[in-house]
């Protein structure tokens, strides 16, 4: 006695499973706008002695205390101004390789 029965191959499936693929483009989600906050805020500290003249030249209002630490932090310019673009390019990179994890191409 033989019994024929056909096995269908399993297709190949390429890329993470569903699973996968949706909590990695969340982590990457929130990863890429937390970094990138963090490049806008540290931006905002490197041209903050070069915002601070202006604010008084055009009669917006900012409390003395606000303008202390600016000035008290506007000789670390150089440091906020490299820190933004290392969080900017860190969220660049964490776009890109959440893409190409993400993606089905080989």
């Amino acid at each position: 006695m033989t019994t024929s029965f056909l096995l269908e191959p399993q297709p190949f499936r390429r890329g993470p499973s569903v699973d996968v693929a949706v909590v990695v483009g969340f982590v990457s989600i929130v990863a890429v706008l937390t970094l990138f906050l963090a490049g806008a805020a540290c931006l905002g500290l490197a041209i903050a002695p070069i915002v601070s003249p202006a604010s008084g030249a055009s009669q917006i209002h900012v409390r003395v205390a606000e303008m202390a630490l600016a000035v008290r932090l506007g000789d670390l310019w150089l440091l906020f101004a490299g820190l933004s673009v290392t969080f900017f390019a860190a969220a660049a990179a964490v776009a890109a390789r959440a893409t190409a994890f993400l993606s089905n191409d080989d």
